[in-house]
């Protein structure tokens, strides 16, 4: 289903009710949209895990994955996603909040997700994923995924990067202790780290950096003992930048300056990295919204409720995320060059169902040979 980039259980019936299609898959009797739901709110999601680990370690043992030239270290990006909302159903594992209809308040329920995944890697593969429980928030689920792939890719792991929601001493503590480093953004401007950096960069002559469109003043402010509860100082990034970007405005080509300020924590010392480099894994961290939330939302229906169970949930997020790392997988390394000069990853997907009809019911799997 996410691999041929149906929409549903539904659109999946659909498609398995075909005569003489899909026998050789699924066999002559064929399950029901509602069976299918069924069966993934048992399935055993550590098996998923497991299948998942393997070829993410395997790709990267293959050298099937590519990081950026001259990369030393990897960089996993850490954030959540909320995946639907309704104000009609709900289950255990539903997250609950007030919203004001009308002048009133209703209950809404939601759920939500903490994903892991490599930054400045292609294929951007998902590493893990938590679901955010009830009562509970997106930090402490993330806890738990953090431990859980420290555990699985210990060796392939060097920086964390996250939002300013996992500036908290317990969260980077784990980190530190597991001897990772994590580059997370700063906001709130109450902090006594923030202030301190506030007031010292006016003491420091920033770095003028010129790239293309994009002009940054770079302030590098080191050894900060103000964020106390985290036992040991920090360094931090300061970043001024302005973008020229091209817009039509009452049909007129026109130039518009977009300014940004960005703030970056960081364990690692100036001698280990440079403060252009901490800007760019900052950066980075948008791979998981531009090339993991965005793209699995809005092509592969990641955000569609498929069945509202919890377990069930989980396992087709695990499951979607084995499909689009393989699909991806497929199509850079196994594809030809000149095969992909006129197809996308999108239009692979009609490929494969195109291929897969052809077949007309014959299976595709080798026949086993017994010995004896």
């Amino acid at each position: 289903m996410f691999a041929l980039r149906l929409r549903s259980f539904n659109a999946l019936e659909q498609e398995l009710y075909r005569a003489k299609r899909w026998e050789s898959f699924v066999g002559a009797q064929k399950p029901s949209a509602d069976t299918i739901g069924r069966v993934f709110s048992r399935f055993c999601n550590d098996d998923l895990r497991y299948l998942l680990i393997g070829i993410n370690r395997t790709s990267w043992r293959n050298k099937a994955r590519h990081s950026r030239a001259g990369e030393a270290y990897r960089i996993v990006a850490v954030d959540g996603h909320e995946l639907w909302a309704g104000r009609a159903r709900c289950c255990q594992g539903c997250l609950v909040r007030d919203v004001k209809v009308k002048g009133g308040k209703v209950q809404e329920y939601y759920h939500r997700v903490v994903v892991a995944q490599w930054a400045g890697v292609t294929p951007p593969a998902i590493l893990d994923l938590e679901v955010v429980g009830p009562h509970e928030g997106e930090v402490v689920a993330a806890r738990r995924l953090i431990n859980r792939i420290l555990a699985n890719y210990s060796r392939l792991i060097d920086v964390i990067t996250a939002d300013a929601l996992y500036l908290e001493a317990p969260f980077l503590r784990m980190l530190l202790d597991a001897g990772k480093h994590f580059v997370i953004v700063m906001k709130q401007e109450q902090r006594d780290l923030y202030q301190d950096a506030d007031q010292l960069r006016s003491l420091i002559q920033p770095r003028q950096i010129k790239d293309g469109d994009c002009t940054t003043r770079l302030w590098d402010i080191s050894d900060l003992t103000s964020f106390t509860t985290l036992g040991q100082s920090v360094r931090v990034i300061w970043a001024e930048e302005q973008n020229v970007t091209r817009k039509v405005i009452g049909g007129k080509r026109q130039e518009v300056i977009i300014e940004k300020t960005w703030i970056w924590v960081t364990d690692l010392s100036a001698s280990l990295v440079s403060a252009t480099k901490i800007q760019l894994w900052g950066h980075d961290r948008w791979d998981l919204e531009n090339r993991g939330f965005n793209e699995l939302a809005t092509l592969w229906h990641m955000d569609h409720c498929f069945v509202h169970n919890t377990t069930a949930i989980e396992s087709l997020l695990l499951t979607l995320a084995v499909a689009f790392l393989t699909t991806y997988l497929f199509f850079e390394r196994n594809l030809k060059p000149a095969a992909r000069i006129r197809l996308n990853r999108l239009a692979l997907a009609s490929r494969l169902l195109e291929d897969l009809l052809h077949c007309n019911g014959e299976t595709i799997w080798p026949s086993l040979k017994r010995s004896g």
